[in-house]
């Protein structure tokens, strides 16, 4: 049919793109699992078409939902961007600091949007404290947060954002030296307490890739000794597009992404203008990604919180 689907439908399609189910999709969006279910089959009954496959571990999307998923996607960045429009417009009246807290997996993105936000309101400035801090989600130090894990704090505000999927990785040249490499002959680059505990390094120490005669404590310098040939390392794919991945059957968990902050902070024209912007460019970055290893069909991944970057 010609029926075209409208913005709440499209919503609802995609938080349970993301969620693979209508529960955790009604939790992301503040309703019933029910009402999801129920507003999904009317819109299928409309469109006389099935957009999503219900089962007992969860639900994926039909090749008619995928579609429908990605005018979702460009639906949202248009709204998006129309918000960061909206409250560019006032750049002569904004000023002020904003404090982030990120891992460095985020680094990159915090620092485009710093880059956007200054450009756009240059009485701003921005300041990044990136840390690996696991369990503390700042309160009342800093303003914005990017972090991989929903404490549950009430007082708080968490937005989801997407998902970060990780790899094995080497460089091109480390593969010409070891041809042939196999996760039991490969040198793992490791992490050392506490992110040896992130369950995408566990998953791939389970899978034989533990031998490990290098440690950083630090993503950043795990990055620079896979680009240095000296071994393999478990990298967010977000951080290693220049890299090769190896290893497709080693089955890494993704970690959820939120943007943390407290309602007092939006309250602020400055910071809730930056959080905007940084929900802008995280998505960017992640969602294209995620939506891409969401729909590939067979097992799709499914993964709720995990530990804090």
């Amino acid at each position: 049919m010609a029926l075209q689907a409208n913005w709440d439908d499209l919503r609802l399609l995609l938080a349970v793109s993301r969620r693979g189910s209508f529960l955790q999709a009604g939790q992301m969006l503040g309703i019933a699992a029910s009402t999801v279910s129920r507003r999904l089959t009317q819109l299928e009954s409309a469109l006389g078409e099935l957009l999503v496959e219900r089962g007992v571990e969860g639900c994926w999307l039909t090749s008619r939902g995928q579609s429908l998923v990605e005018v979702a996607l460009a639906a949202e960045a248009g709204l998006r961007r129309q918000t960061v429009a909206g409250m560019s417009g006032l750049h002569t009246e904004l000023l002020g600091s904003v404090l982030v807290s990120a891992g460095e997996g985020f680094s990159s993105c915090v620092l485009e949007a710093a880059s956007r936000f200054t450009s756009l309101h240059p009485r701003c400035s921005v300041e990044l404290m990136a840390t690996a801090d696991f369990h503390k989600i700042v309160r009342g130090v800093a303003d914005i947060a990017v972090r991989t894990a929903h404490l549950g704090e009430p007082s708080l505000i968490y937005r989801p954002i997407g998902r970060l999927a990780y790899g094995v990785f080497a460089d091109a040249g480390y593969l010409k030296r070891y041809p042939g490499v196999t996760p039991a002959t490969a040198v793992n680059i490791a992490l050392l307490p506490p992110l040896d505990m992130l369950p995408q390094m566990r998953a791939a120490k389970a899978a034989g890739l533990e031998r490990a005669q290098i440690s950083v404590n630090s993503f950043a310098a795990q990055l620079e000794s896979v680009r240095r040939e000296m071994g393999v390392a478990v990298l967010p794919r977000i951080l290693a597009k220049d890299l090769i991945e190896l290893f497709p059957d080693i089955h890494l968990p993704d970690m959820e992404v939120y943007l943390v902050t407290r309602p007092q902070a939006l309250k602020q024209a400055h910071i809730k203008c930056f959080f905007a912007i940084l929900e802008q460019v995280l998505l960017e970055a992640l969602s294209i990604e995620n939506v891409e290893g969401d729909l590939l069909g067979g097992d799709p991944k499914w993964v709720h919180g995990g530990a804090s970057q």
